[in-house]
Protein backbone atom coordinates (compact mmCIF):
# COMPACT_ATOMS: atom_id res chain seq x y z
CA UNK A 1 0.00 0.00 0.00
CA UNK A 2 2.72 2.44 1.02
CA UNK A 3 4.64 1.67 -2.19
CA UNK A 4 1.50 2.31 -4.28
CA UNK A 5 0.96 5.68 -2.58
CA UNK A 6 4.59 6.67 -3.20
CA UNK A 7 4.28 5.58 -6.85
CA UNK A 8 1.10 7.64 -7.34
CA UNK A 9 2.76 10.63 -5.70
CA UNK A 10 5.77 10.35 -8.01
CA UNK A 11 3.52 9.98 -11.05
CA UNK A 12 1.56 13.07 -10.02
CA UNK A 13 4.77 15.03 -9.54
CA UNK A 14 6.04 14.01 -12.98
CA UNK A 15 2.70 14.96 -14.55
CA UNK A 16 2.74 18.36 -12.84
CA UNK A 17 6.31 18.98 -14.01
CA UNK A 18 5.42 17.94 -17.57
CA UNK A 19 2.44 20.28 -17.56
CA UNK A 20 4.58 23.13 -16.27
CA UNK A 21 7.18 22.58 -18.98
CA UNK A 22 4.46 22.35 -21.61
CA UNK A 23 2.96 25.62 -20.38
CA UNK A 24 6.34 27.32 -20.63
CA UNK A 25 6.91 26.01 -24.17
CA UNK A 26 3.40 26.96 -25.25
CA UNK A 27 3.46 30.42 -23.67
CA UNK A 28 3.37 33.23 -26.24
CA UNK A 29 6.60 35.11 -26.83
CA UNK A 30 6.33 38.53 -25.25
CA UNK A 31 6.53 41.56 -27.50
CA UNK A 32 9.28 44.10 -26.91
CA UNK A 33 8.11 47.70 -26.78
CA UNK A 34 10.49 50.57 -27.46
CA UNK A 35 11.73 50.91 -23.87
CA UNK A 36 12.78 47.25 -23.77
CA UNK A 37 14.61 47.59 -27.09
CA UNK A 38 16.44 50.68 -25.84
CA UNK A 39 17.33 49.00 -22.58
CA UNK A 40 18.74 45.94 -24.36
CA UNK A 41 20.58 48.17 -26.87
CA UNK A 42 19.61 45.70 -29.63
CA UNK A 43 16.93 45.82 -32.33
CA UNK A 44 16.08 42.32 -33.58
CA UNK A 45 15.31 42.60 -37.29
CA UNK A 46 13.70 39.75 -39.24
CA UNK A 47 14.61 39.51 -42.94
CA UNK A 48 13.97 36.84 -45.54
CA UNK A 49 16.47 34.28 -46.74
CA UNK A 50 16.94 33.96 -50.51
CA UNK A 51 15.29 37.31 -51.25
CA UNK A 52 18.07 39.09 -53.15
CA UNK A 53 18.68 41.95 -53.58
CA UNK A 54 16.85 42.68 -50.33
CA UNK A 55 18.23 39.97 -48.08
CA UNK A 56 20.22 36.76 -48.13
CA UNK A 57 22.95 34.99 -46.15
CA UNK A 58 26.56 34.86 -47.28
CA UNK A 59 29.34 33.24 -45.24
CA UNK A 60 27.10 33.29 -42.21
CA UNK A 61 26.30 37.01 -42.49
CA UNK A 62 23.06 38.68 -43.54
CA UNK A 63 23.38 40.99 -46.55
CA UNK A 64 21.19 43.09 -48.82
CA UNK A 65 19.05 46.21 -48.99
CA UNK A 66 16.84 45.26 -46.04
CA UNK A 67 19.91 44.43 -43.97
CA UNK A 68 21.43 47.85 -44.63
CA UNK A 69 18.06 49.43 -43.90
CA UNK A 70 17.80 47.49 -40.64
CA UNK A 71 21.21 48.76 -39.57
CA UNK A 72 20.21 52.32 -40.42
CA UNK A 73 16.95 52.02 -38.46
CA UNK A 74 18.76 50.66 -35.43
CA UNK A 75 21.28 53.49 -35.64
CA UNK A 76 18.51 56.10 -35.74
CA UNK A 77 16.82 54.54 -32.72
CA UNK A 78 20.16 54.44 -30.89
CA UNK A 79 20.83 50.70 -30.70
CA UNK A 80 22.63 47.95 -32.64
CA UNK A 81 20.91 45.71 -35.20
CA UNK A 82 20.74 41.95 -34.77
CA UNK A 83 19.37 39.96 -37.71
CA UNK A 84 17.12 36.92 -37.78
CA UNK A 85 17.15 35.39 -41.28
CA UNK A 86 14.12 33.23 -41.96
CA UNK A 87 12.83 31.22 -44.93
CA UNK A 88 9.57 32.45 -46.43
CA UNK A 89 6.46 30.53 -45.45
CA UNK A 90 3.67 29.50 -47.78
CA UNK A 91 1.73 32.64 -46.86
CA UNK A 92 2.71 36.04 -45.47
CA UNK A 93 0.24 35.33 -42.65
CA UNK A 94 2.46 32.39 -41.63
CA UNK A 95 5.51 34.65 -41.63
CA UNK A 96 3.82 37.24 -39.44
CA UNK A 97 2.82 34.60 -36.91
CA UNK A 98 6.27 33.01 -36.84
CA UNK A 99 8.37 36.18 -36.91
CA UNK A 100 6.35 38.91 -35.23
CA UNK A 101 3.97 37.73 -32.53
CA UNK A 102 4.11 33.99 -31.79
CA UNK A 103 7.33 32.35 -32.99
CA UNK A 104 8.08 29.40 -35.29
CA UNK A 105 6.30 26.10 -34.66
CA UNK A 106 9.70 24.43 -34.51
CA UNK A 107 10.92 26.80 -31.81
CA UNK A 108 12.78 30.08 -31.82
CA UNK A 109 11.95 33.64 -30.93
CA UNK A 110 10.31 36.48 -32.75
CA UNK A 111 11.94 39.68 -33.92
CA UNK A 112 11.21 43.23 -32.86
CA UNK A 113 10.45 44.23 -36.44
CA UNK A 114 10.00 42.35 -39.70
CA UNK A 115 10.94 44.00 -43.01
CA UNK A 116 9.60 43.59 -46.54
CA UNK A 117 5.99 43.04 -45.49
CA UNK A 118 3.32 43.96 -48.06
CA UNK A 119 1.31 46.89 -46.72
CA UNK A 120 -1.92 45.29 -47.84
CA UNK A 121 -5.17 46.26 -46.11
CA UNK A 122 -6.69 42.77 -46.29
CA UNK A 123 -3.49 41.22 -44.94
CA UNK A 124 -3.51 43.68 -42.05
CA UNK A 125 -7.17 43.01 -41.29
CA UNK A 126 -6.51 39.25 -41.13
CA UNK A 127 -3.56 39.65 -38.76
CA UNK A 128 -4.71 41.75 -35.82
CA UNK A 129 -1.79 40.57 -33.67
CA UNK A 130 0.64 42.46 -35.92
CA UNK A 131 0.77 46.11 -36.92
CA UNK A 132 1.69 46.50 -40.59
CA UNK A 133 2.76 49.90 -41.85
CA UNK A 134 5.74 52.20 -42.38
CA UNK A 135 5.83 51.80 -46.19
CA UNK A 136 9.32 52.29 -47.59
CA UNK A 137 9.42 50.92 -51.17
CA UNK A 138 7.15 50.25 -54.14
CA UNK A 139 7.72 46.98 -55.95
CA UNK A 140 6.68 46.75 -59.61
CA UNK A 141 6.41 44.21 -62.38
CA UNK A 142 8.25 45.57 -65.41
CA UNK A 143 10.15 44.67 -68.54
CA UNK A 144 13.83 45.22 -69.22
CA UNK A 145 14.07 45.82 -72.96
CA UNK A 146 16.53 45.97 -75.84
CA UNK A 147 15.39 49.32 -77.38
CA UNK A 148 16.93 48.45 -80.74
CA UNK A 149 14.73 45.36 -81.01
CA UNK A 150 11.42 46.35 -79.40
CA UNK A 151 9.75 49.80 -79.09
CA UNK A 152 9.37 51.52 -75.72
CA UNK A 153 5.62 51.81 -76.32
CA UNK A 154 5.32 48.12 -77.15
CA UNK A 155 2.30 45.91 -76.75
CA UNK A 156 2.84 42.26 -75.89
CA UNK A 157 1.99 41.28 -79.45
CA UNK A 158 5.61 42.14 -80.30
CA UNK A 159 6.62 38.89 -78.59
CA UNK A 160 4.88 36.90 -81.30
CA UNK A 161 8.12 37.46 -83.22
CA UNK A 162 10.64 38.44 -80.52
CA UNK A 163 11.68 36.36 -77.51
CA UNK A 164 10.96 37.43 -73.93
CA UNK A 165 12.60 35.91 -70.86
CA UNK A 166 10.75 35.16 -67.61
CA UNK A 167 11.32 33.18 -64.43
CA UNK A 168 9.41 29.92 -64.41
CA UNK A 169 6.32 29.69 -62.20
CA UNK A 170 5.88 33.41 -61.55
CA UNK A 171 2.90 35.71 -62.11
CA UNK A 172 4.74 37.16 -65.10
CA UNK A 173 5.21 33.66 -66.52
CA UNK A 174 1.51 32.88 -66.23
CA UNK A 175 0.63 36.19 -67.90
CA UNK A 176 2.95 35.60 -70.86
CA UNK A 177 1.95 31.97 -71.34
CA UNK A 178 -1.78 32.77 -71.39
CA UNK A 179 -1.62 36.04 -73.34
CA UNK A 180 -3.95 35.99 -76.35
CA UNK A 181 -4.80 32.33 -75.75
CA UNK A 182 -1.17 31.21 -75.75
CA UNK A 183 -0.02 33.18 -78.79
CA UNK A 184 3.42 33.87 -77.23
CA UNK A 185 4.25 30.36 -76.00
CA UNK A 186 6.90 29.67 -78.63
CA UNK A 187 8.75 32.89 -77.82
CA UNK A 188 8.77 32.69 -74.00
CA UNK A 189 12.23 31.72 -72.74
CA UNK A 190 12.02 30.28 -69.22
CA UNK A 191 14.76 30.31 -66.60
CA UNK A 192 14.89 29.05 -63.02
CA UNK A 193 17.42 31.58 -61.73
CA UNK A 194 17.22 35.31 -62.32
CA UNK A 195 20.93 35.51 -63.09
CA UNK A 196 20.42 33.10 -65.98
CA UNK A 197 17.68 35.30 -67.44
CA UNK A 198 19.95 38.35 -67.32
CA UNK A 199 22.77 36.36 -68.92
CA UNK A 200 20.52 35.35 -71.82
CA UNK A 201 19.29 38.93 -72.21
CA UNK A 202 22.82 40.35 -72.30
CA UNK A 203 23.81 37.70 -74.84
CA UNK A 204 20.99 38.86 -77.11
CA UNK A 205 19.03 35.64 -76.81
CA UNK A 206 15.97 37.58 -75.63
CA UNK A 207 14.70 41.04 -76.54
CA UNK A 208 13.11 41.62 -73.16
CA UNK A 209 13.03 40.26 -69.63
CA UNK A 210 9.87 40.38 -67.52
CA UNK A 211 9.50 40.13 -63.76
CA UNK A 212 9.83 42.06 -60.50
CA UNK A 213 11.95 45.07 -61.37
CA UNK A 214 14.02 45.21 -58.19
CA UNK A 215 15.00 41.55 -58.53
CA UNK A 216 15.98 41.95 -62.18
CA UNK A 217 17.93 45.15 -61.46
CA UNK A 218 19.82 43.36 -58.71
CA UNK A 219 20.91 40.64 -61.13
CA UNK A 220 21.97 43.23 -63.70
CA UNK A 221 24.04 44.91 -61.00
CA UNK A 222 25.74 41.62 -60.16
CA UNK A 223 26.54 41.21 -63.85
CA UNK A 224 27.99 44.74 -64.04
CA UNK A 225 25.28 45.88 -66.44
CA UNK A 226 22.13 48.00 -66.63
CA UNK A 227 18.95 47.95 -68.68
CA UNK A 228 16.09 50.19 -69.66
CA UNK A 229 12.74 49.37 -68.05
CA UNK A 230 9.17 49.97 -69.17
CA UNK A 231 5.75 49.19 -67.70
CA UNK A 232 3.30 48.58 -70.54
CA UNK A 233 -0.35 47.79 -69.74
CA UNK A 234 -0.59 44.25 -68.36
CA UNK A 235 -4.29 43.48 -68.36
CA UNK A 236 -4.87 40.22 -66.58
CA UNK A 237 -2.31 40.73 -63.80
CA UNK A 238 -4.24 41.54 -60.65
CA UNK A 239 -1.45 43.59 -59.08
CA UNK A 240 1.51 45.01 -61.01
CA UNK A 241 2.60 47.30 -58.15
CA UNK A 242 2.64 46.83 -54.39
CA UNK A 243 4.25 48.55 -51.42
CA UNK A 244 6.39 46.91 -48.77
CA UNK A 245 6.85 48.11 -45.22
CA UNK A 246 7.34 46.75 -41.70
CA UNK A 247 5.45 44.72 -39.12
CA UNK A 248 5.69 44.81 -35.33
CA UNK A 249 3.72 43.10 -32.59
CA UNK A 250 0.53 45.00 -31.78
CA UNK A 251 1.86 45.41 -28.23
CA UNK A 252 4.90 47.23 -29.65
CA UNK A 253 3.17 50.11 -31.40
CA UNK A 254 5.54 52.67 -29.88
CA UNK A 255 8.45 50.83 -31.50
CA UNK A 256 6.57 50.94 -34.80
CA UNK A 257 6.16 54.71 -34.48
CA UNK A 258 9.89 55.13 -33.81
CA UNK A 259 10.73 53.00 -36.84
CA UNK A 260 8.33 55.02 -38.98
CA UNK A 261 9.98 58.26 -37.92
CA UNK A 262 13.40 56.78 -38.72
CA UNK A 263 12.26 55.68 -42.20
CA UNK A 264 10.95 59.17 -42.94
CA UNK A 265 14.25 60.70 -41.84
CA UNK A 266 16.27 58.27 -43.97
CA UNK A 267 14.08 58.94 -47.01
CA UNK A 268 14.21 62.73 -46.64
CA UNK A 269 17.99 62.64 -46.23
CA UNK A 270 18.38 60.59 -49.42
CA UNK A 271 19.85 57.65 -47.52
CA UNK A 272 17.23 55.20 -48.76
CA UNK A 273 18.10 56.09 -52.34
CA UNK A 274 21.78 55.44 -51.60
CA UNK A 275 21.08 52.09 -49.93
CA UNK A 276 19.09 50.88 -52.93
CA UNK A 277 21.65 52.23 -55.42
CA UNK A 278 24.38 50.22 -53.69
CA UNK A 279 22.65 47.09 -55.00
CA UNK A 280 21.79 48.55 -58.41
CA UNK A 281 18.10 49.03 -57.60
CA UNK A 282 16.17 52.17 -58.49
CA UNK A 283 14.52 53.54 -55.36
CA UNK A 284 10.79 53.89 -55.95
CA UNK A 285 9.12 55.65 -53.01
CA UNK A 286 5.60 54.58 -52.03
CA UNK A 287 2.82 56.72 -53.54
CA UNK A 288 2.11 59.80 -51.49
CA UNK A 289 5.31 59.64 -49.47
Amino acid sequence: MRQAIVQRTCNAARTALSCALLAVCAAPVSARPLDDVLESKVLKVVVYEDNAPFSWSEDGAAKGIDVDLGKALAREIGVEAEFIVRVQGEEVDDDLRANVWKGPLTGGGVGDVMLHVPTDRELAMRNKEAVIGNPYFQETIALAIQPKRVPKDLTFDVFKTEKVGVKLGTVSDYFLMTFDNGALINNVAHHLKGAKGVQEFLAGETAALMGVRSEIEGHFHDAGAKAEFIMPPMEGIFRTQWVVGTAVDEKSRDLGYAIGAAITKLKDAGELTKIFAKYGVTYLPPPGS
